[in-house]
């Protein structure tokens, strides 16, 4: 899929909200909790990067969706402009959730790309136990994740035809962003496409520390005056001998 120049912008506002909230948010919280133990960290986390995706990326044609599952809430954000939405998530919950395969009701992301993502197709597929034995498949069916999407989204799918899911992993340690990327999987959770969103949020240092070219100095007004001759250097700066300072037009024509 080509990555229009908007679709990276999109991306790259979804990244600087994650960057803010689990960098620069977090790093407050934990300044100012004043509590002996930070067991609530990660809701804090995903409170301070939902949060910043409301107020950094919503614009006319993006808007926030939240919804539940159970006590816990999520948010997806939908580019109704590029038909995209996106999902943000640890590396390490991304990867819990691919190779859960016992799951009684499916993980939102599953629905996602067994709804959205259902025709794409990763060029690499993963073998897996259920190649090898159907029983261990997952045993969801279209109807399951259709009624799901409805749960999530308050529509149906036909709504969202074109449309596509991406989720955005990222993997932060001691207050450093190690990785982050937009990731299209297919419906086996297979990579299809990924876009690394941190490439574009570090700064152009060539750009910081270009010279401006030199611009070619005017003439001085003084270039076109010359010295009367005659007056030597150590006399012309006594004040009774003033330099005599004429037109280079007019001195020429006194020597003529």
């Amino acid at each position: 899929m080509t990555i229009s120049e908007n679709l990276m912008t999109t991306m790259t506002m979804i990244g600087k909200a994650i960057e803010k909230g689990a960098v620069e948010d977090t790093r407050s919280y934990l300044q100012n909790c004043e509590t002996i133990t930070t067991n609530g960290l990660p809701g804090v986390r995903a409170d301070k990067i939902n949060t910043n995706l409301s107020k950094m990326v919503v614009s006319d044609d993006v808007e926030i969706k939240m919804f539940s599952r159970s006590s816990w809430k999520g948010v997806l954000v939908v580019d109704n402009g590029n038909k995209m939405l996106f999902s943000v998530c640890t590396k390490n919950t991304l990867d819990r959730v691919t190779k859960n395969k016992t799951r009684r009701s499916p993980h939102y992301a599953q629905t996602m790309v067994n709804t959205i993502n259902k025709d794409e197709v990763a060029e690499v597929k993963q073998m897996t136990i259920a190649d090898f034995d159907p029983t261990f498949a997952v045993t969801f069916s279209e109807e399951d994740f259709e009624k799901d999407f409805f749960s999530i989204m308050e529509d149906a799918v036909c709504e969202y035809d074109g449309y596509r899911f991406w989720v955005v992993s990222y993997e932060v340690e001691k207050f450093v962003m190690k990785s982050l990327s937009a990731i299209l999987m297919d419906k086996d959770f297979d990579r299809v496409q990924e876009i690394s969103i941190l490439e574009a949020l570090k700064p152009n240092f060539g750009e910081l520390t270009a010279v401006e070219p030199k611009q070619e100095k005017k003439k001085d007004v003084r270039s076109l005056l010359s010295v009367k001759a005659g007056i030597t250097a150590s006399k012309s700066t006594e004040p009774e001998k003033r330099t005599e300072i004429l037109p280079k037009s007019v001195e020429e024509s006194k020597e003529a």
